[in-house]
């Protein structure tokens, strides 16, 4: 194969698996929306309570393992030694694998006590089933992207959404229809887990089939190969998954924390369940951020095997700079539209200041994401794991403190204060290598347009409620949001445009814009 077809095999892998990713984590953000409304807030507690268990392992499976096992498939020259690898590295999480299942099999009840609810351990045993999948889940994907291969990673990944939100949200309706109760139907939901899982492992053992795959050579490729995974691996999944941590501490702190304040058991399920919508929109929210984030990885890494100093620093900017200011419009976006995207997608403007709150993880996630892809490409670890770590452990020292003194609010601004400790710990263990990739009089920008911008939408949203009145409320939010959208988006780019905000090659780096480009001149 010449230089330029194994190129062009490697670009349009990565457009597919780009694709695939957003398609996957789009679906898995929408179908919540639909599954809320059928189960009511309970129901949708149940599930969320669980979820970022799922979540965990999913991220592992799918993400940070597989990146990191395709890095060191690169790394061994012979085939026969990259299979070697691949049974090493399967074996290994084989084992920790079953020990998290068994953890999660026989404590179920335990951990649905410290949860404050011992109802929720057949929900955890339903979805423990599908860590036993996810070492053959990892290695495949990451040994096929390894071999510059993405499309058993793509049709796997889409494959395993489409079944499990089918899944989910059939057996809702079919549990809503028998009057199950909300812990049959979150066992449902999390069965989806370990059924999805299989097929996709499935349709990976289909394309390994139509590839004539070298035996292994029995070879041990890496010294200290487990100290690897833990470190270099788990890194990149704790990246992937810094939502899921905060959201599990969430599972064990929230409601305890609600009902200590002297709220009824059932009060607190149901407010907990409303203030899991934010998790909705968040995820939402990035779908968009992470995508544009990790794109540029390649060119980072590039750069700076090239020792192309120069283009890695304007490379860097480039992507903190934008994606910071697409995340700032968004949140605060939805904070202007809260009410009304709330009553539409959820059917009640319940706990909107909350939520509204939350969605500001958008900003802090992406420039976590930013900082670490910049530390990624330099091959430096360490800072962004302890950086998250410590985090999570500020949100589980504040958060039941800070639900006592707030209410509901308190576990959003413990959110915040996590999230916001990773970045300045980051920021401070990173100093050099995180130098100058913000710009002062841009934020200040920023913070002029997004100030416009909010006001611009929220006197409209106003307005349209007030003159243009229709009967059904959830009609009414419509309207008033699908004209509230255009007008933040209109207003974003033009005051943006007025005041200088973006250079030339920020402008080309927002999503999208490049076609707007060529029927607006940008000075």
């Amino acid at each position: 194969m010449t230089n330029n077809s194994r190129r062009k095999q490697v670009l349009t892998g990565t457009f597919l698996l780009t694709i695939a990713s957003f398609i996957a984590k789009f679906l898995s953000a929408v179908y919540r929306v639909p599954f809320q409304n059928m189960v009511g807030n309970v129901g949708f507690y149940v599930y969320q309570q669980i979820y970022p268990i799922y979540g965990i392992g999913m991220t592992i499976a799918l993400n940070g393992l597989p990146l990191f096992i395709s890095k060191l498939v690169v790394d061994v020259r012979d085939p026969t030694d990259q299979m070697a690898l691949v049974y090493r590295i399967q074996r290994l999480m084989t084992v920790m694998a079953v020990i998290v299942f068994l953890m999660l099999q026989f404590g179920a009840g335990w951990l649905a006590t410290a949860m404050s609810d011992h109802r929720l351990a057949p929900v955890i045993r339903a979805v423990s089933w599908m860590f036993l999948l996810g070492p053959f889940l990892a290695t495949w994907r990451g040994y096929f992207q390894g071999k510059m291969d993405m499309r058993p990673t793509a049709y796997s990944q889409v494959v395993e959404q489409v079944i499990r939100v089918t899944v989910i949200l059939v057996s809702a309706g079919w549990a809503i229809h028998h009057f199950a109760n909300p812990y049959q139907i979150g066992t449902l939901a999390m069965t989806s887990a370990p059924i999805a899982g299989a097929c996709a492992l499935v349709t990976l053992f289909v394309v390994r089939r139509r590839n004539s795959l070298p035996k292994s050579s029995h070879h041990q490729v890496y010294s200290r190969l487990f100290a690897r995974i833990l470190f270099e691996g788990g890194t990149l999944c704790l990246v992937s998954a810094v939502m899921l941590l905060l959201q599990l501490v969430d599972s064990f702190s929230v409601v305890a924390g609600l009902h200590a304040t002297g709220l009824s058991f059932s009060t607190a399920q149901n407010i907990k369940g409303i203030y899991d919508r934010s998790q909705t929109l968040v995820q939402l929210g990035l779908v968009i951020t992470t995508a544009s984030v990790t794109a540029v990885l390649p060119s980072l890494s590039l750069a700076h095997v090239k020792k192309q100093a120069t283009t890695f620093r304007h490379l860097a900017q480039t992507n903190l700079r934008v994606n910071l200011a697409v995340a700032l419009a968004m949140s605060v976006g939805l904070a202007a539209l809260m009410p009304e995207i709330n009553q539409v997608l959820f059917s009640t403007a319940d706990l909107n200041l909350t939520i509204a709150v939350y969605c500001f993880s958008i900003v802090l996630t992406t420039v976590i994401l930013s900082y670490n892809l910049v530390l990624q490409a330099q091959n430096n670890y360490w800072v962004t794991m302890m950086a998250i770590l410590l985090g999570v452990a500020v949100k589980m020292i504040i958060n039941h403190q800070l639900i006592a003194t707030f209410g509901i609010l308190g576990a959003s601004l413990a959110t915040l204060a996590s999230l916001l400790t990773m970045a300045c710990l980051m920021r401070i263990l990173a100093a050099n290598q995180l130098a100058k990739l913000m710009s002062l009089v841009q934020l200040l920008k920023l913070v002029v347009v997004l100030l416009i911008m909010a006001g611009l939408v929220r006197v409209s949203a106003d307005l349209v409620n007030e003159f243009i009145l229709i009967e059904a409320k959830r009609l009414q939010a419509l309207l008033t949001v699908l004209i509230g959208i255009p007008i933040g988006v209109t207003s974003f780019f033009y005051e943006c445009q007025w005041l200088h905000v973006f250079s030339l090659r920020e402008w080309f780096a927002i999503p999208m814009i490049s076609k707007l480009l060529k029927l607006v001149k940008i000075d």
